[in-house]
């Protein structure tokens, strides 16, 4: 038995599925959460391929950009820096540290 249309559905699926994979490969990323010594969670995502984090230090998102490191990774915007170093995150901002230590939420 054939059943007409059925080419069509599938045809539609296709673009609906190649820009679902662009959303998510352009604002996906992971996610993780830290928290801080005075309690705060900071949410973090990664974007493009690690050239930018996207923070949540509760008051909106941050997008900062890559920068140089010598271990870890390191993104700035000259006035706000996030530092990555293994399990720990440390959040700069006008040149304090308004969080203490961060740790990962396993």
């Amino acid at each position: 038995m054939r059943v007409q249309g059925q080419g069509c559905r599938v045809l539609r699926l296709v673009p609906a599925c190649a820009l679902l994979i662009a959303f998510l490969v352009l604002t996906g990323g992971c996610y993780r959460s830290y928290v801080c010594e005075n309690r705060r969670i900071i949410e973090t995502r990664d974007q493009a391929a690690g050239d930018r984090v996207i923070i949540d230090v509760g008051d909106g998102d941050i997008t900062l950009p890559r920068v140089p490191a010598a271990s870890g990774s390191k993104f700035s915007d000259g006035r706000r820096t996030v530092w990555f170093h293994g399990d720990e995150l440390t959040v700069e901002a006008d040149g304090k540290r308004p969080y203490g230590r961060c740790v990962l939420v396993k």
